[in-house]
């Protein structure tokens, strides 16, 4: 069974390979993102995130086709409901009960699974977060087709879905230029479950300057179009960037992209080294 608990996370498992932008797209082979989620498995990675709306299930698809593939099956799957294939801001939306049902079982079909291990609302606005939808998420983990809870967000739907109490798992960007109030409620979210940092190396020197992978060009195209965050003031290098969200920005755990395998391995490497690190102190 997937060692899920926060405290268990120790070393490189505290390190997730997302399968979502280039590896939902044209842009790298379904075999390529195949050979990078061996590989991440390979080094000891166990966490691997994605959703539906990422290539209209594509990498879901191939996160499925690649698991399928190793003998010991014991990663934890993390998927999401809410937000439908489409682009940018024009994304449909769903988080009806009947919807995150019909979510859930095709995201089962595409990962080739019988449960999800962690699921997670994927950025729902706060007045989505209804009793409704709280009671349909219950029923599917009664129901053995859902582990975990968990709301991926950066504001007040975090807020929100802390107070009902039925979430252990919240997915939120962890760098360094996030505000003080940023950081007040990564604190709250961390002391009542698992906090799972994401865009950490928003603050982190690029390795290339100029996109020299399909990521790296997807990462320009993002930032071209308005998508991407804002880049703090103080850069750090990519180690320095995974370390300071496992210490002083209190991630248990982090989740990062990459179609570079030297990259993957750098970032094993880093998180390897840096240890638990502190706790948030802002």
């Amino acid at each position: 069974m997937a060692d899920d608990h926060r405290d268990n996370a120790t070393g490189v498992r505290r390190l997730g390979f997302g399968v979502s932008g280039p590896h939902a797209s044209p842009l790298i082979r379904p075999e390529t993102t195949v050979e990078m989620i061996h590989l991440a498995y390979a080094l000891g990675i166990r966490l691997f995130d994605t959703g539906p709306a990422y290539g209209a299930g594509e990498g879901e698809r191939r996160l499925g086709e690649a698991l399928a593939r190793i003998p010991t099956f014991d990663p934890i799957v993390a998927t999401k409901v809410g937000i439908l294939p489409g682009r940018g801001k024009n994304r449909a939306r769903d988080f009806s009960p009947d919807g995150v049902r019909r979510s859930v079982e095709g995201s089962l079909k595409r990962l080739r699974r019988s449960r999800i291990d962690w699921l997670f609302l994927h950025g729902p606005a706060p007045h989505e977060l209804t009793d409704k939808l709280i009671k349909t998420l219950g029923d599917l983990q009664r129901e053995g087709r859902v582990v975990s809870l968990g709301v991926c967000g950066r504001g007040p739907e975090l807020d929100i879905a802390l107070q009902t109490g039925e979430f252990t798992h919240f997915m939120a960007p962890v760098n360094v230029g996030l505000t003080p109030e940023d950081m007040e409620r990564l604190y709250r979210l961390r002391s009542a479950g698992e906090l799972i940092g994401i865009e950490t190396l928003a603050a982190a020197h690029p390795r290339f300057p100029w996109p020299r992978t399909a990521g790296s060009a997807w990462r320009l195209a993002r930032s071209l179009m308005g998508w991407s965050s804002q880049r703090p003031p103080t850069p750090m290098m990519p180690d320095e960037a995974l370390c300071w969200a496992l210490g002083e920005g209190g991630a248990h755990r982090v989740v990062t992209t990459t179609s570079n395998r030297e990259h993957l391995e750098a970032n094993v490497l880093a998180v390897t080294n840096c240890g638990r690190g502190g706790l948030i102190t802002g």
